[in-house]
């Protein structure tokens, strides 16, 4: 019997009618994806302590392993809320075990930012051995920081009126819309959950 194949984000097992085949730039270059890997470090960074070579050398190890990674992803249904991709490709190509094109390793220090605003997000503070770039816009929908060389997205308040109602949205902006233009700022956390739940609620998987 073929070995039952999980998701490489959660671990959970999938079926790969029911999952995502993506390649490794689009995994790396999710904040959300870096925030769950992070998450499951804390009990290791804790015994750190302040011992900021040994936090350095934790973030490096983490993000290099990621890196190399020359096969594409194989990502259930929750974990697809981490990623802004075309999930109707990513889905045929887990379904024909197909490989997306632009699949295998590529440089850590092309996703580190990333990397860095999920390390920041879990523990509180940014890794040394990555540069921190300057403020740029906040996220309208949950306040986070957007820094400069990050993505951003927009949301008309029209469409968040609608996912609102639909509940693919939890809760309404943090703000009023801003002057001019009609709607808000969404983080790419928020735009790829946002997505995610908007593609399921119209009924893709």
């Amino acid at each position: 019997m073929a070995d039952q194949p999980v998701c490489d984000a959660c671990d959970a097992p999938i079926d790969r009618a029911h999952s995502y085949c993506l390649t490794t730039t689009s995994v790396v270059m999710s904040e959300a994806f870096w925030r769950s890997q992070f998450k499951c470090l804390t009990d290791m960074v804790r015994m750190c302590g302040g011992d900021e070579r040994s936090q350095a050398a934790a973030f490096a190890g983490v993000i290099r392993r990621a890196a190399a990674s020359d096969t594409p992803w194989l990502i259930c249904e929750n974990c697809s809320e981490f990623f802004v991709v075309d999930r109707a490709a990513a889905r045929a190509h887990a379904a024909r075990g197909t490989v997306p094109k632009g699949s295998g390793a590529v440089e850590a220090g092309g996703f580190a930012l990333f990397a860095a605003t999920a390390w920041e997000y879990v523990f509180g503070r940014w890794p040394t051995d990555v540069q921190q770039p300057t403020v740029g816009d906040t996220c309208d929908l949950c306040a986070k920081k957007i820094y400069r060389g990050e993505f951003a997205g927009r949301i008309p308040a029209e469409v968040t009126e609608r996912y609102l109602a639909a509940g693919i949205l939890d809760n309404p902006p943090l703000c009023p819309p801003r002057d001019g233009q009609g709607g808000w700022v969404s983080c790419t956390v928020c735009m790829a959950r946002t997505v995610a739940r908007a593609d399921r609620a119209q009924g893709g998987r």
